[in-house]
């Protein structure tokens, strides 16, 4: 029998509420809080249905999160795709249905057009290819097959870099045309936060990554080769790391010649001892390999 979904709200988010009820925006505030919800129990629905585990959604003052108690939804780009993209489409569905039911007139009142607003902006936002948002996670999941989970993931925060600099510069020309936009600035400055933090994370991340799809057992799995020179650092070797894959390094002397091949697990295991800068032969046991063998 399933367990409902635990919901944790953020202290921020409760004083980022009552400053805005102070404002005369309660009205606002409360329908922002249910759209946000809505859109975190679709990802949570829907990672639910793909066999995860939701251990808690919590209400930030910037949006929310589902957190996981079991996976990584890194290691199956198809299911980061399927979860992140569930949000967004809750709330284009509540704000397709707030504008059907004032087309048929059965309401045209503030609170109507506001949860349209509130939804289409919720949804157009998310969908913004950078993370932290679900838009960072598409572009992850559409490129981490190729490019390796760690270059998808660096892509996808410093994409955040961008987008939070067009914003806050959106934000100083509204101000300068006397049409102020305090709301550009501050998602701006969230976007570049959250980017830098995520890019200071990222190692962290990586060994969350690879933890998880040590873990996840897969009766058969496509092989990726990699190239590496001896003295490689594992740090750059792994980064190369896709989800779905099972990777086989071919080692490199200096005179271009395969000694050796080194197995993921094996760079997995160096990685879990902290040997990020250790070189990728000092794993290899050298020995020229003759590959028209393999």
């Amino acid at each position: 029998m399933r367990q409902g979904v635990r919901v944790s709200i953020h202290p921020l988010f409760v004083l980022s509420a009552l400053a805005a009820c102070v404002a005369h925006m309660a009205l606002h505030v409360a329908i922002l809080f249910l759209c946000v919800l809505l859109h975190e129990l679709g990802h949570a629905a829907v990672a639910r249905a793909l066999g995860y585990k939701v251990a808690v959604i919590q209400l930030l003052p910037f949006g929310g999160v589902v957190k996981l108690a079991n996976g990584d939804l890194g290691c199956v780009p198809r299911h980061e795709a399927l979860v992140a993209i569930a949000g967004p489409v809750v709330n284009l569905g509540l704000g397709w249905l707030g504008l059907t039911l004032a087309a048929s007139g059965v309401s045209s009142s503030e609170s109507y057009r506001a949860w349209v607003t509130l939804n289409l902006w919720l949804a157009v936002f998310n969908l913004l290819p950078c993370l932290p948002l679900d838009g960072g996670r598409l572009w992850r999941s559409s490129r981490s097959r190729s490019v390796g989970y760690a270059r998808a993931t660096e892509g996808a925060y410093r994409m955040g870099f961008v987008i939070a600099a067009l914003l806050m510069a959106l934000g100083v020309i509204a101000f300068f045309a006397g049409r102020p936009h305090l709301g550009a600035l501050v998602l701006g400055l969230f976007l570049a936060v959250s980017a830098s933090q995520g890019l200071r994370d990222l190692r962290v991340d990586l060994v969350r990554f690879l933890d998880a799809k040590r873990r996840r057992s897969e009766p058969v799995a496509r092989a990726r080769s990699l190239v590496a020179r001896m003295d490689t650092p594992i740090r750059h070797v792994v980064r190369q790391f896709a989800p779905d894959r099972v990777h086989m390094v071919y080692v490199l002397d200096d005179e271009d010649r395969v000694v050796d091949i080194v197995e993921e697990w094996e760079i997995a295991e160096a990685v879990f001892s902290g040997k990020w800068d250790t070189p990728v032969g000092e794993l290899s046991n050298p020995g020229v390999v003759d590959v028209s063998k393999l």
